[in-house]
């Protein structure tokens, strides 16, 4: 399989840049070049990866008498008009920004506060309680296995496999309650 490999000048006119801005590019973006060729293909990934697009990217080329390029024909053959995109009041963007930081001074009130859990701790106290209730599972039969044994009736070893069932439960409950300060609710069963 053989690469479309191409000069970085030859790359810059495809790209649309300087020879120049081409070989800063290179630099900047960590395009591989190899006996001074690209792949373009990679290259203008990797270069549009790593660069922000031009404010004024989407304004057509003036022509060579500076006069505005046309727009193409539409559906109708009339020539489509390009509406200029809204761009909000001083006051609309100043209320936008002001509410973004009451809103992010509220979560932070909230978390001082005590009313939000950190995921890592969260994650953390899970990874802990489950890892100790299926621990608990795992040994449930040794551990209640001399206490069904010369029990006679289904009723009595379903008593015993309860016990033991709540008490594991009521650990992971515990192990929330000690590591989030969380009460979980009790549901009477």
């Amino acid at each position: 399989m053989t690469q479309n490999l191409t000069t970085v000048a030859e790359w810059a006119k495809l790209v649309g840049i300087s020879r120049q801005s081409a070989y800063e590019a290179v630099t900047r973006c960590g395009i591989p070049v190899t006996d001074g060729k690209l792949d373009p293909d990679y290259a203008t990934h990797l270069y549009q990866k790593h660069t922000r697009p031009r404010a004024n990217s989407q304004r057509p080329a003036p022509m060579a008498n500076e006069a505005p390029a046309s727009t193409p024909a539409g559906a109708g053959g009339a020539e489509s008009e390009v509406k200029p995109a809204k761009v909000p009041g001083y006051d609309t963007s100043r209320a936008r920004r002001e509410a973004a930081e009451a809103a992010a001074a509220e979560i932070k009130l909230a978390e001082m506060s005590g009313q939000f859990l950190l995921k890592a701790d969260v994650d953390a106290a899970v990874f802990e309680a489950t890892r100790a209730l299926r621990d608990g599972l795992m040994n449930c039969a040794r551990r209640i296995a001399a206490d069904v044994a010369p029990l006679r009736t289904a009723e009595e070893c379903e008593d015993v496999i309860e016990r033991e069932m709540r008490a594991l439960l009521e650990s992971m409950a515990h192990t929330f309650g000690e590591r989030l300060d969380v009460q979980l609710e009790e549901h009477a069963g």
